[in-house]
């Protein structure tokens, strides 16, 4: 799964977001701003990923149990699919 062409990603004022552009926007049309964990999820998604391969690289990068981490990278992709932002 990827985000999907056209969700663009910055940070302004170390405020992390993502918004639609282009043809995403017909699917999506607002702002998500996103927590640093979500953020890195975010720039992990600009490449395909699985969600094995984005617990990975957030157990790697954050001292957290994997139960604690799989939970949350569920809970966030499922709401990516809600909203059309990703691609499987």
């Amino acid at each position: 799964m990827k985000l999907k062409d056209g969700i663009v990603t910055n940070s302004i004022d170390g405020e992390s977001f993502a918004i639609a552009t282009g043809k995403a926007a017909k699917e999506f049309n607002g702002l998500v701003k996103n927590n640093p964990s979500a953020a890195f999820i975010f720039e992990l998604l600009k490449c395909e990923q699985t969600e094995d391969s984005i617990v990975n690289a957030m157990m790697e990068k954050y001292d957290v149990d994997e139960a604690t981490v799989r939970a949350d990278v569920k809970e966030l992709i499922d709401l990516l699919k809600s909203k059309k932002l990703i691609e499987d």
